[in-house]
């Protein structure tokens, strides 16, 4: 049987007495410790029970007690069935929390097995008691009283309660668990029930040391403030309505094998991409700053507020729709839990622009995107965002004319402020906005980066299997199995095609392209585009001419549209949108420039009109498309930057263009109109952007002037000698990048920039900081340069050599750039497996950052005849143990955090240094306190992502020289256990910055405890 709502968690417990239950886990239950004593049950030695699950197994199940509460105190214990009571997949998902307002909530429920609903010969029977949840009534006695709606029941035959055997039994309120039945108070003649707030039962220790132990993925805790009971049902068509909407993916070039949908299961098709953040570490009691390169999921899960810079097509709405769609559903994985169950409010800035709002209020939220749902209840987006619960994704916001952004950002950051617990990922173009942006409002940067060789092999795996779904769809089946095998025979060749041409790589590096290239490989049968126009140009084709041929459908709607015809119609539609800064239009305005189109176009206005015209390119050339009721735009805005860019050439409109070339929304078409442009035509773009570069009033609007100049010489066909020296001679004469917002224009001009690039002599530490990491990202060309930097006489300066090793081929850059360089004062990070065994080829290194998956016999290679003063492991899920210390005594400073396999730290012992500074987690901490011996030699101690019950007096027995502990801690944090170490100095922190910490036990220490902010 599959479950459908969360009332099936309810269970009936048999112990001392008969009670009710909750399933936390289909085989945790949740009920009241009054149910239970010791021999409750014979032959027993200590408290047991057994629970049956009417909606699962129907054989009783005993069940072990893991932990009980006082019942005159906390009147709850936690079950541990020896088999699962319910099948995983029949659990629908639990939301759980306490009660936030003081107003009465309306259509709550308690579940249970009372005496009352007894029948037959006294067998068991469930009952649903309907009420109003009271939150002031049990204040002072720290209970929730519910309100029986109905008439209550009369007592039981011995004159008792009618409720007993409700004890337990789940209180609901909508469909997040609040608490469990206790009791039959007096004097109400059993119309209320009392219960005790899951809130309650949260805050005591061993409650939450248990569910650690038997739940670690636990949902979050959430905050129930809406008295409003019609929100709750509106919920749950809102998800539907989300997952409608966004779990469906339009894959580029599939909807040419044999059907009109090009709709895909999202999960079928997502890719997930890397991203680049800035990362703090800890060195000497100092914090750096380093990239930290993660899947960007991984990244997003500690990041509440985040702005997510992406290339046209990098995928950045891609991400928002899959983040959408699984938040709504419950259903993100264990890293991103933290966002299950939000509401999820997705504002396409595009829809903001053609609805003419910059500034929504919170009831314009849920109707942005148009959803499929009727209008909700009246207030319900201000209280899912007054309660902590909305998933804010706001997506291209460099759509919204440059004006409107500085507004837009204004009414971002004050609904944060009066929301401040509201999750939210802002996207955006790379130099849309600057790197400080919304910085004040607590965001943090993210750069989606580049497909990598292996993102490009699994994209062309991930879009051929989605392509190979469609074959499903044929009855006739060997026509099915030769396309299937004329798609594995596709894949094998794209893929190889793509290892042995770097051209072909390089113009795949975001999705968008890539899915481009793979459906026009398929279509061409393998002769594919060398330059990024050409590509554009070859998908125009497919779309627009031989689509329907292929097909075999002729004259679908009585029109016909050749390549030409198609793309003049279409590049009416691009340059209107470009000219007023719209990214959609409605219907009519469509209308009415194909119709001004058509007016030089005979042959198609004799065809129909400009509407069914409309409905012709809407239907058939896969290139507009309607994503709501008179809601009309391009399947991608570089598809419309292309066409506009083609209109302003043919339109003789280039001046037009250039009087723009300052505003950034322009310059994407100034860099594609450059390959629609001859000779003559393109000297005038160039030196129009020249002109203007050098009327620039400042450096600050010349760069992206110069930069964008640089760009258009780069891809236009010729370019004389003369013209293109002043490009690069302007470019040069700016100096060194001054911050990140110059380095990034000078690298998105990729390795052509670097004959300008100045050589590292000269150079202070912050300019030949701020070159060598744009090196990094310029690929192999730049390892020449790299080297050079490499010699620099600032370790600042090294260090960010060394960091680019991540993004480069490990065998070249550790002979070409590592190897000849000074490593003794400076930190080397390395993740991949062949970056650990080319080691050997590096002089002395200051310190080691090892993060992934490497066991001890993996590093004991890669580390062998090495000197070792600083180690860092991180990330590490192979690690089991730390033998390969033993061959490093010498080790002084030992970092390992995030290995929850490590079982084994007694080579800890072999470690010489007198004074060994160790910092760890709750998992090493805990294979340390496993081990025999104490550690003398540890006299600098770091615990990181403590909670109260981690530091206790074991730390005192193990490490018995301890002279600092350094702590960084969750919510709470009890020292008291430490009082007896008199010398010890201590110094606690939050996990992150402005995070608040309540510290029990502090009075014992005195001066010597430091609490950093």
């Amino acid at each position: 049987m599959r479950l459908r709502s969360v009332e099936d968690r309810l269970v009936a417990v048999l112990a001392e007495s008969q009670g009710s239950g909750v399933l936390l886990t289909p085989d945790l239950v949740l009920t009241s410790a009054h149910l239970l004593s010791v021999g409750c049950l014979p032959n027993v030695s200590r408290p047991q029970a057994v629970v049956i699950a009417p909606g699962g197994r129907t054989v009783p199940a005993r069940c072990d007690v893991v932990w009980a509460g006082h019942p005159s105190r906390c009147d709850a214990a936690l079950l541990r069935a020896r088999h699962a009571l319910i099948p995983e997949e029949g659990l629908a998902p639990l939301r759980w929390g306490a009660i936030a307002t003081g107003q009465p909530v309306q259509a709550c429920q308690v579940l249970g097995f009372p005496q009352v609903q007894r029948y037959g010969e006294d067998e068991l029977e469930a009952v649903q008691v309907a009420g109003t949840l009271l939150p002031l009534s049990g204040l002072l006695r720290g209970r929730s009283v519910l309100r029986c709606d109905h008439h209550p029941p009369a007592p039981g035959p011995d004159g008792g309660s009618p409720w007993a055997g409700l004890s337990g039994g789940p209180l609901f309120t909508g469909p997040v668990l609040c608490g469990i039945a206790s009791s039959d108070p007096m004097g109400w003649d059993h119309s209320s029930i009392d219960a005790i707030p899951l809130a309650s039962i949260a805050e005591d220790a061993g409650f939450a040391s248990a569910l650690r132990h038997h739940w670690p993925d636990a949902p979050p805790f959430e905050e129930v403030r809406s008295s409003h009971p019609e929100d709750i049902a509106y919920e749950e068509r809102y998800a539907k309505a989300v997952k409608a909407r966004y779990s469906r993916l339009e894959i580029f070039g599939l909807d040419d094998l044999g059907s009109n949908e090009n709709s895909w299961d999202l999960d079928t098709a997502y890719l997930s991409l890397e991203a680049r953040a800035p990362r703090h570490t800890a060195d000497h009691g100092e914090h750096h700053t380093r990239p930290e390169t993660q899947r960007v999921e991984d990244l997003l899960a500690s990041r509440p507020r985040t702005v997510l810079r992406g290339e046209a097509g990098a995928g950045k709405t891609t991400l928002v729709w899959w983040l959408a769609s699984h938040a709504a559903c419950r259903t993100l994985p264990a890293k991103l839990s933290a966002l299950n169950g939000l509401v999820p409010f997705v504002v396409p800035m595009r829809s903001l622009a053609a609805q003419g709002i910059v500034t929504p209020t919170p009831d314009r939220l849920p109707t942005i995107a148009q959803l499929p749902v009727e209008d909700p209840p009246s207030g319900w987006a201000g209280r899912v965002l007054e309660s902590g619960r909305a998933l804010l994704l706001v997506d291209g916001l460099d759509e919204l004319p440059q004006p409107d952004r500085a507004p837009a950002r204004r009414w971002l950051a004050e609904l944060l402020r009066l929301h401040p617990r509201t999750r939210c990922l802002v996207t955006v173009r790379p130099l849309a906005v600057a790197d400080s942006w919304l910085e004040s409002e607590g965001f943090e940067e993210l750069l989606l980066l580049p497909m990598s060789d292996t993102d490009i092999q699994a994209f062309v795996g991930a879009w051929h299997r989605a392509a190979r779904l469609e074959c499903e769809r044929f009855t006739d089946a060997p026509h099915a199995r030769r396309q299937r095998g004329r798609l594995d025979s596709l894949e094998r060749d794209l893929a190889q095609e793509f290892e042995r041409n770097a051209t072909l790589r390089d113009l795949a590096r975001t999705p968008l392209l890539c899915a481009v290239i793979c459906a026009l490989h398929r279509r061409r049968s393998g002769l594919l585009p060398r330059t990024r126009w050409d590509l554009y140009r070859a998908a125009l084709a497919m779309l627009l001419g031989g689509r329907d041929d292929y097909r075999r459908i002729h004259k679908p709607e009585g029109i016909t549209l050749d390549v030409d015809d198609g793309q003049q119609l279409l590049q009416r539609i691009a340059v209107w949108l470009v000219r007023n800064g719209r990214v959609e239009l409605s219907r009519e305005q469509a209308v009415r420039q194909l119709g001004l189109a058509m007016g030089g176009l005979r042959h198609v206005r004799e065809q129909g009109s400009a509407d069914q015209v409309l409905t012709h390119l809407l239907n058939r050339s896969g290139l507009l498309q309607e994503r709501s009721t008179d809601v009309i735009q391009f399947i991608h805005r570089t598809f419309q930057d292309y066409l506009a860019a083609k209109e302003f050439r043919d339109n003789d409109s280039l001046d037009e263009l250039l009087g723009h070339a300052a505003e950034e929304q322009w310059q994407d078409v100034i860099r594609l109109v450059i390959g629609h442009c001859g000779r003559s035509e393109a000297r005038r773009v160039i030196s129009g952007l020249l002109k203007a570069a050098d009327e620039a009033s400042d450096p600050e609007a010349e760069w992206p002037l110069r930069t964008l100049a640089a760009a258009c010489a780069i891809g236009s066909a010729y370019v004389d000698d003369e013209l293109y020296d002043a490009v690069w001679n302007g470019l040069k004469a700016l100096g060194p990048p001054r911050d990140g917002r110059e380095s990034g224009f000078l690298a998105s001009l990729g390795p052509d920039v670097l004959p300008i690039l100045p050589e590292p002599e000269g150079l202070d530490a912050d300019q030949g900081d701020r070159v060598a990491r744009l090196l990094g990202s310029l690929g192999d060309s730049a390892l020449p340069l790299l080297g050079r930097y490499g010699k620099h006489s600032s370790p600042q300066v090294r260090n960010s050599v060394a960091s680019g090793w991540g993004f480069q081929h490990p065998g070249r850059y550790a002979t070409e750039v590592l190897a000849t360089m000074r490593l003794d004062d400076v930190g080397l990070h390395l993740s991949l497996p062949e970056q650990v065994s080319e080691l050997r080829r590096l002089g002395p290194i200051r310190s080691l950052y090892i993060e992934q998956n490497h066991s001890s016999a993996d590093l004991r290679r890669g580390l062998e005849g090495r000197e070792v003063r600083e180690l860092w492991l991180s990330g590490n899920s192979a690690l089991c143990d730390l033998d390969f210390l033993r061959d490093h005594p010498e080790v002084e400073h030992l970092f390992v955090i995030g290995c929850p396999r490590l079982a084994d730290t007694s080579a800890l012992s072999a470690l010489a240094s007198p004074s060994l500074r160790l910092v760890m987690d709750s998992t090493g901490l805990g294979a340390v306190v496993s081990e025999a011996e104490a550690l003398p030699q540890v006299t600098e101690l770091g615990l990181s992502l403590l909670d109260h019950s981690t530091v206790n007096k074991q730390i005192l027995r193990f490490f018995p020289n301890l002279a600092l502990l350094r702590l960084i801690a969750d919510e709470s944090l009890d020292l008291s256990p430490l009082r007896e170490a008199q010398t010890l100095q201590l110094e606690v922190a939050p996990p992150a910055p402005g995070g608040k910490l309540e510290v029990l036990g502090a009075e014992h220490f005195g001066d010597r405890l430091q609490i950093i902010p």
